[in-house]
C-alpha cells in the first residue's frame, strides 16, 4: 500500500506541479501584497442593507479592514482596484456536490475551476462511487490529495469539506450504486471509525440504511464527533433524523413527508418501492400517490416539525433545482463557455438517449415542485437554517440558478437567499465568527459583482472578480482558467 500512496501521490504532484507552471501569473507569491478595494458597495450578508462607497483591505487571508472610503488605512504597498459601480459579497458555497470525478485523474482540477469561475469559494462534497484505480476498492482516498494541495496553496481551488464516499445499506441485485454497505449496527459503529480514519469531514448515510444501522452510525459519528449528513434513510422520520443528531437532511426527503397527515402511508409506499433490498434507487412516487401525499399538508405537523429543527439545529438543503428537474441544456452558455469537450461528454454522453416526457411523471413532478416551494418558503419564515446543495454536474453555474430558485419560486428576498448560500454555510461548519460575511477579522473570500443581487438576484452570475484565502482572480484571470 505504500508503494501505491507513493505512485499516487507522484502522479498529483506533476499535475499540481504543471498547472502551477501553467497558471503562474495567476498564482500568490508566498508575499503577497495587501488588496484593497476602493468606492466599492458593500453587501456583507448579515442582513445589514448595501452599503455604498466603502473600502475593504485585505492582508493575507484575512480581511484587515472594511469601512467608509477615506476611513481605512490603504497598506502603502497594496494593490489598490478601483471598484465603483461594483458590489461585493461574500463567497459562495456549494453545499452538495459530488466534484471528484474519476473518469478522468484531470477532471477535480477543472471542477475546481469551474467553482471559481463562478464565485463558488467552499464545496461540500458528498463522494462518488468511483472506478478501481491506484487505490483498489477505495478510489476516494485520493481525494484527500487534491483536498491537501488545495489547503497547502499547490492548486487553485474552493475550500473543500468531503465525506470520501457513501454509506448504504446492503446492495440488492440490480442496485445501480456501488456505495460502501453496512448490515447492521456493528458495521455501522466500525464504518465510521473507518471513514475518520481515512480523512472523511463528515459520513454520508444514504436511503437504505436499515434503522438498527442508521442510529448505531449516527450515535458512533456523535462520539467520534464527526457530522452526519446526507438522505433521511426511508426507514427513518426527519423528526428522528434531527434527534438522532443528523446535521443536514438532504434534497428535503423526509421533510416532504414529515409534514404530511399521510406520513406513514408514504414512507410504507417508499418502503415498498425503493427501500432496503429494493434494486432501484429512490425516486419520484406515482402520481396518485403524489396528490394524495401533496394534497395532506399538516400545518401543525409542519410548525412542530420545523421547531424540532431550529431547537436541534439541524440544517435542511432543500435542492429546488433537482426538485425541478429539467436539467441545464448542452446549448447553454455557461456549458458552451467552460465545459472541455471530456466534461461534456461525461455530463452529455452521445449515447444517452432522451425519452420523451411521461405526462404522469411530469404532473407529479410539477405537484411535488409547487410543495417542495411552499416548505421551502414555511422554513424559511419558521428560522429553520437552509443550505444551497445543487447535487448536479455544472459545478458552480448551477447554485445561481438555485438562488433564482429561492427567490421567484419559493418567496424568499435576495438577501434571504445570498445569507443561505454563505452565512448559513459557515454557521453549519460552526465558523460564524471566521466565515460567511465580509467583515474586519473573516477570511478573505470575497466575490466582485459588476450590478446589484439586490435587486436582482441573477446578478449574482456578473462576476468581476473571486477572491479565494486572499488571492485575487480578477475577471481575465478566471477566464485564463479555461485556455
Amino acid at each position: 500500500m505504500e508503494t501505491v500512496m507513493k505512485a499516487a501521490l507522484g502522479s498529483l504532484s506533476l499535475l499540481v506541479l504543471s498547472s502551477s507552471l501553467f497558471f503562474a501569473q495567476v498564482q500568490p507569491v508566498p508575499d503577497q501584497r495587501p488588496l484593497a478595494f476602493t468606492h466599492v458597495t458593500v453587501i456583507d450578508a448579515t442582513g445589514s442593507p448595501a452599503q455604498p462607497d466603502m473600502t475593504v483591505v485585505v492582508s493575507g487571508d484575512r480581511i484587515s479592514g472594511v469601512g467608509k472610503f477615506g476611513t481605512v488605512a490603504i497598506p502603502p504597498n497594496a494593490q489598490v482596484m478601483e471598484a465603483r459601480g461594483r458590489f461585493m459579497i461574500p463567497g459562495l458555497q456549494e453545499m452538495h456536490t459530488h466534484a471528484f470525478i474519476r473518469e478522468k485523474k484531470s477532471f477535480p482540477l477543472y471542477t475546481f475551476y469551474l467553482f471559481l469561475a463562478n464565485g463558488v469559494t467552499g464545496i461540500r462534497d458528498f463522494g462518488s462511487t468511483g472506478v478501481k484505480d491506484d487505490f483498489g476498492d477505495y478510489p476516494f482516498r485520493g481525494d484527500t490529495l487534491w483536498r491537501q494541495a488545495v489547503s497547502a496553496g499547490s492548486i487553485l481551488g474552493p475550500r473543500v469539506n468531503m465525506s470520501l464516499t457513501v454509506v448504504n445499506g446492503p446492495r440488492a441485485e440490480g442496485y445501480p450504486r456501488t456505495w460502501l454497505t453496512v448490515g447492521d449496527a456493528a458495521q455501522a459503529r466500525d464504518m465510521v471509525k473507518f471513514l475518520k480514519d481515512q480523512g472523511a469531514d463528515f459520513i454520508k448515510e444514504y436511503d437504505q440504511l436499515s434503522r438498527e444501522s442508521y442510529f448505531a452510525l449516527a450515535e458512533e459519528a456523535k462520539r467520534q464527533g464527526i457530522p452526519l449528513a446526507g438522505h433521511v434513510p426511508i426507514a427513518v422520520t426527519a423528526a428522528e433524523a434531527s434527534d438522532a443528531g443528523q446535521r443536514s437532511l438532504e434534497h428535503n426527503y423526509g421533510v416532504l413527508s414529515g409534514c404530511s397527515t399521510k406520513e406513514a402511508e408514504v414512507m410504507q409506499k417508499e418502503r415498498d418501492l425503493y427501500g432496503p433490498g429494493k434494486g432501484a434507487m429512490r425516486g419520484l412516487l406515482p402520481l396518485d400517490d403524489v396528490k394524495a401525499f401533496t394534497s395532506s399538508y399538516s400545518e401543525e405537523k409542519c410548525k412542530a416539525l420545523f421547531a424540532k429543527f431550529v431547537k436541534n439545529g439541524t440544517f435542511v438543503d432543500p435542492s429546488m433545482l433537482r426538485a425541478r428537474g429539467g436539467g441545464v441544456p448542452a446549448t447553454a452558455p455557461q456549458v458552451v463557455k467552460y465545459f472541455s469537450p471530456a466534461l461534456k461528454e461525461y455530463s452529455y454522453p452521445a449515447s444517452r438517449t432522451p425519452r420523451p416526457p411521461d405526462p404522469a411523471t411530469v404532473e407529479a413532478r410539477k405537484l411535488m415542485y409547487e410543495y417542495h416551494c411552499r416548505l421551502v418558503k414555511e422554513m424559511q419564515r419558521s428560522g429553520v437554517k437552509m443550505l444551497v446543495g445543487t447535487d448536479d454536474s455544472y459545478f458552480g453555474s448551477s447554485l445561481h440558478e438555485e438562488l433564482v430558485e429561492f427567490v421567484k419560486a419559493a418567496g424568499l428576498t435576495p438577501m434571504e437567499a445570498l445569507q443561505i448560500a454563505s452565512r448559513n454555510a459557515a454557521a453549519y461548519y460552526g465558523k460564524l465568527d471566521s466565515q460567511g460575511t465580509v467583515e474586519k477579522g473573516k477570511l478573505a473570500d470575497l466575490v466582485l459583482l459588476d450590478a446589484n443581487p439586490l435587486e436582482s438576484i441573477e446578478n449574482t452570475q456578473k462576476i468581476s472578480a473571486v477572491v479565494v484565502n486572499g488571492r485575487l482572480l480578477d475577471r481575465k484571470d478566471l477566464d485564463r482558467l479555461f485556455l
